[in-house]
């Protein structure tokens, strides 16, 4: 995959501190948070203890293109988990009804982002906001509030 930074600056995005709060409230996993924004996704720009999420870790996603396998960002430091917001990305271009993705794996590398999605949705039904497989957990959400109850309720 390629990584094209459009602008180095520091993420000033006013639903950072909402993500702080839902990572704090998720406790001690593992994953990457991401949620819309606008036409944007602001996402955690690596896997990390979703308790210990500070202001410096997030990156603004502006554009992926699956053909190219090209995601384009904003952020001080470069996204390391790409293929995962990859992933995220699409979903929340084909799923209107998700604003919110919580992630919590255990490291497993995606090789193709466009498979692993097709996968996703596939399992997920319109109804359904949870995908799970081995380690491996996604639960979409409409808001934070929404996705923190279905992260709840299969902790």
């Amino acid at each position: 995959m390629q990584l094209f930074r459009l602008s180095s600056e520091r993420i000033t995005c006013p639903l950072v501190p909402d993500v702080i709060g839902l990572g704090r409230k998720i406790g001690e996993k593992t994953g990457i948070i991401s949620t819309r924004y606008g036409n944007r996704m602001l996402s955690l720009k690596s896997s990390m203890f979703l308790d210990e999420i500070v202001e410096d870790f997030f990156v603004e996603i502006v554009d992926y293109d699956p053909v190219k396998n090209i995601l384009v960002f904003i952020g001080e430091q470069q996204p390391e988990n790409a293929l995962s917001l990859a992933i995220h990305w699409l979903i929340l271009r084909v799923r209107n009804d998700t604003n919110v993705i919580v992630h919590l794996y255990g490291g497993n590398d995606v090789v193709n982002p466009l498979e692993k999605t097709k996968r996703i949705l596939g399992t997920i039904k319109a109804e359904d906001n949870m995908f799970k497989e081995g380690e491996e957990a996604m639960f979409l959400g409409k808001d934070f509030a929404d996705v923190l109850k279905t992260v709840e309720g299969e902790m």
